[in-house]
């Protein structure tokens, strides 16, 4: 039996669901209305999937904290109606507005769309992507700082 990381409640059917873009583990109970991906068996350990392919996630990039804001003010500054919008890219007005209210997060077919209609980015890299001594450049603290050599 596995614990669920939603309620704690044991149980031996666990899902495997997407809530805000985060793989949990949960029970039944707590995987009603979520995206599920897949289900574990107590007597399977391995995951079986349910609905198609897992969402892709690229672990470097993650959407920009006030993604409502900057697409508001991209769409304001081209003086476009939320209605001429949503019609461009083929959403729903309400879908759009709400996203725009952050109260949904973009999925990552709707980003690509509102980023090249507005000409705005929505991701920025994961914290320490960006800084230069990860990529071996700049003036970060290296491995070979601290080793000791002989003499």
């Amino acid at each position: 039996m596995e614990e669920c990381e939603i309620c704690g409640k044991k149980s031996s059917e666990i899902y495997i669901v997407n809530v805000e873009e985060v793989e949990l583990r949960v029970c039944t109970k707590c995987a009603k209305g979520r995206k599920i991906i897949s289900k574990i068996s107590d007597d399977r350990k391995e995951p079986r999937r349910t609905a198609g392919p897992a969402p892709k996630r690229n672990d470097y990039e993650q959407l920009v904290e006030n993604y409502g804001t900057v697409i508001r003010n991209a769409r304001e500054a081209m003086r476009m109606p939320i209605k001429v919008l949503a019609e461009l890219i083929s959403e729903k007005e309400t879908h759009l507005l709400h996203v725009e209210q952050q109260k949904t997060r973009p999925s990552e077919e709707l980003r690509k769309k509102l980023e090249k209609e507005l000409g705005i980015r929505l991701v920025e890299p994961a914290p320490g992507e960006d800084d230069k001594s990860s990529r071996g450049g700049g003036d970060g603290v290296t491995l070979g700082d601290f080793i000791v050599k002989k003499k």
